[in-house]
């Protein structure tokens, strides 16, 4: 042990570049190959293979310092981050927390992630600091990402941080930030039963002022609102203040269910919803068929004027060919970074579009949504076998609700 503790000191002494810039370790993690890549990262055990350390920081600089500001983080870069956090050492810990500053905003959250995955405390005071970067404060997904790194952590400071910071939140993540919070124990504060009572009476104090973590021009309105009422889809509750409607009009969607088609159907519900969104919601439609329809192709407040003018959209809407799923799941993807919610409502399984396979619409998706972190609420009409099992995974590994409505 103590010979470990002596090689990795020694290695937090060496730069990187020196270390890790011409082995091979380090051609193999920046050449081209995102398979050779993986296979390597994956076989690396950060127990053993300490020596490797060093190498892995030069390639983790090497990699932020080359991505571009729009590309995707590449499945092999998140991997070689998480495996960086697991190295018991203080070198793996810096690293990640000056890589938390690189300008691109998905290496940030990958970094984060690790950080708070593996409890590494010395990060708290810096991952606090993240609310002052601009996409806190333009991006649901960024915002989610370090509440879920914070959360992660279980230490009074993070707690208390959170629960601060929980005030300057809205909709869905302050739903959800609000679930953690009612789980937090003890344990949380190390045993600390003092500071846990103090932290457990902070509602009966009278309010104080807190900084607020967002610009004047980019807080959201609904921030200044409170609502009350809960408005339901299909009995899912709606916590988000910045949702999507995706409703499917393909053919089958003719079928009638009791007195009504499917279709027909559908757009009650979806006007019964609209009719009942709090003014300080944002919402966006989309309808889809062979290719994906947009009502507006901004969120929209939640206005009487705009819910009309919604509805009317809605009641005019006719059918369609064929089932593009992945057309209108990929445009909730792409659509506003704002966005919190989509609820995805659909009869059959997808038959036309780039993807038609469940089995691949799924793992694409999630994969897409690692930094947006949208819920997929999903409704299944009449849908039954591989088709169900689709739409209930999608809602399930993305934190959403199935439900499969009982018609009569």
């Amino acid at each position: 042990m103590l010979r470990l503790i002596l090689i990795l000191s020694f290695f937090a002494t060496i730069p990187c570049s020196v270390l890790g810039g011409e082995s091979r370790l380090f051609r193999s993690l920046i050449g081209r190959s995102e398979v050779l890549r993986t296979r390597t990262i994956a076989s690396i055990n950060p127990e053993r293979d300490f020596t490797k350390l060093p190498d892995l920081i030069a390639v983790a600089k090497h990699l932020s310092e080359n991505i571009e500001h729009d590309d995707l983080v590449p499945h092999s870069t998140t991997m070689l981050l998480y495996l960086i956090g697991q190295f018991e050492h203080i070198t793996a810990e810096e690293v990640l927390i000056e890589l938390l500053d690189c300008p691109h905003p998905g290496l940030a959250m990958v970094c984060a992630d690790s950080l708070g995955k593996n409890k590494r405390y010395g990060a708290i005071g810096a991952l606090q600091q993240q609310v002052k970067r601009v996409e806190f404060s333009e991006s649901y997904g960024f915002r989610f990402n370090l509440v879920r790194a914070l959360a992660q952590m279980e230490h009074p400071d993070a707690v208390e941080f959170l629960t601060a910071l929980q005030q300057q939140l809205d909709g869905q993540l302050h739903y959800q930030l609000q679930s953690v919070l009612d789980e937090v124990n003890v344990h949380h504060f190390f045993g600390d039963e003092e500071r846990f009572e103090a932290w457990k009476q902070r509602d009966e104090k009278p309010e104080i002022e807190r900084e607020s973590f967002f610009t004047a021009s980019s807080k959201p309105e609904s921030l200044s609102r409170i609502t009350f009422e809960r408005p339901q889809y299909y009995g899912i509750d709606i916590h988000a203040k910045r949702l999507m409607f995706i409703i499917d009009h393909s053919g089958s969607m003719k079928e009638y269910w009791g007195a009504y088609t499917r279709l027909a159907r559908a757009k009650l519900e979806l006007v019964t919803a609209i009719k009942d969104l709090p003014e300080d919601t944002e919402f966006a439609i989309a309808f889809y068929e062979s290719s994906v329809r947009m009502w507006r192709d901004v969120l929209v407040q939640a206005t009487e004027d705009n819910k009309l003018e919604a509805i009317k959209f809605v009641q005019k809407l006719g059918y369609g060919d064929r089932t593009n799923t992945y057309a209108a799941l990929r445009n909730s993807l792409d659509f506003d970074q704002e966005l919190e919610a989509v609820f995805l409502l659909t009869d059959g399984r997808p038959t036309t579009g780039q993807l038609t396979a469940p089995a691949q619409i799924v793992p694409d998706i999630i994969h897409r949504n690692r930094f947006r972190h949208l819920n997929f609420n999903t409704i299944g009409i009449a849908v039954q076998g591989s088709t169900e099992t689709f739409l209930r995974t999608l809602a399930e590994q993305t934190n959403g609700e199935f439900r499969q409505p009982d018609w009569q």
